[in-house]
């Protein structure tokens, strides 16, 4: 007998809407154990030089601290890029985590998709 899989704790796939744009949705949680996975799917992102990146956070359910550093350093990697990064949001836990830290200034995040992508 053999044991079932266990499935991710976060699933990243990534999308060129248009020119310059990537959209990469994450689902699932982003903690210590899965933010250097979110770290790592970002590094060939930034390498692609694109003009604005989003991160749809739409089907995330945990996002602890650790994944917090994560976005942070995101933030970072964009402003030295000159790169505009937005946050798609919409669910209590990215809302919640990001407003409790008090970075709502430095992670502002869009409620959907289409506002993200031309906002």
């Amino acid at each position: 007998m053999t044991a079932p899989a266990i499935p991710p704790l976060l699933r990243l796939s990534s999308s060129t809407p248009r020119l310059g744009v990537v959209v990469v949705e994450a689902n699932g949680e982003i903690d210590a154990a899965t933010a250097p996975q979110l770290t790592t799917a970002l590094e060939p992102v930034w390498a692609s030089a694109p003009g604005r990146v989003v991160l749809d956070l739409s089907r995330v359910t945990f996002l602890g601290t650790a994944g917090l550093g994560a976005l942070l350093r995101a933030a970072d990697h964009a402003d030295t890029a000159e790169v505009v990064l937005r946050l798609v949001g919409g669910t209590r836990c990215v809302d919640r985590a990001v407003e409790v830290a008090g970075l709502g200034a430095r992670l502002p995040v869009s409620p959907d998709l289409g506002h993200a992508l031309h906002g």
